[in-house]
């Protein structure tokens, strides 16, 4: 296998609502064309919601098929959810997570990791509110 260039590059979210952002650092290593779809997009601006202890955008200007796609996830991870051409942040368990395990609604490609330190964000978010998602 050829040696790869991995890209990695930090992007933000922006809550306008509570005048905060979260970085998240991409990385293309897993899912590249995600990756390179969710930048050349950019800015997006969305709704957020909240499933259990995840954050995802309505519908986003990117359709992208699964490209290495997981069904279960770290704390922190990033991921484009094909089924709904949304970005979720995985802050914890879901609904239908199993004990000490993080699962998405259906397969997602991992881009990134949360790099921010304010991890409450979650439980300050509100559903529906207004978020812009932009290169750093």
């Amino acid at each position: 296998m050829d040696k790869q260039c991995i890209l990695e590059k930090l992007i933000q979210i922006f809550f306008p609502d509570l005048n905060e952002r979260v970085l998240i650092k991409l990385d293309d290593s897993k899912s590249p064309k995600t990756v390179k779809g969710l930048l050349d997009s950019m800015p997006i601006e969305v709704k957020i919601n909240k499933w259990g202890k995840e954050l995802y955008t309505d519908e986003i200007p990117v359709t992208l098929q699964e490209e290495n796609a997981k069904s279960e996830l770290n704390l922190l991870d990033v991921a484009f959810w094909p089924g709904g051409s949304a970005l979720c942040l995985f802050y914890g368990p879901t609904p239908i997570s199993k004990p000490n395990k993080i699962e998405p609604y259906s397969p997602v490609n991992i881009v990134g990791r949360v790099v921010s330190e304010q991890i409450d964000i979650i439980d300050r978010v509100r559903v529906g509110s207004r978020v812009i998602i932009n290169h750093a």
